[in-house]
């Protein structure tokens, strides 16, 4: 079993994983609204970031070997 930490940081990568998922789908079905557009496109590069921070944050823990 994972400690709780790690899997508090496997879990929120899936979610943000999920929506960046979806909000590349809402672009793709906001053509006819510019600003939903860069609504979409925002949240999706501010997630994007996201995800990268948990991934660091998790090499971390794995190269410490703290990952159990």
């Amino acid at each position: 079993m994972l400690k709780n930490n790690n899997h508090n940081l496997i879990h929120q990568l899936s979610e943000i994983s999920d929506s960046t998922w979806r909000m590349n789908k809402y672009i793709d079905e906001a053509n006819e609204c510019e600003a939903c557009r860069s609504l979409w496109s925002g949240l999706l590069s501010d997630y994007e970031k996201h995800i990268a921070l948990l991934k660091e944050e998790m090499g971390r823990h794995v190269s410490e070997g703290k990952f159990e």
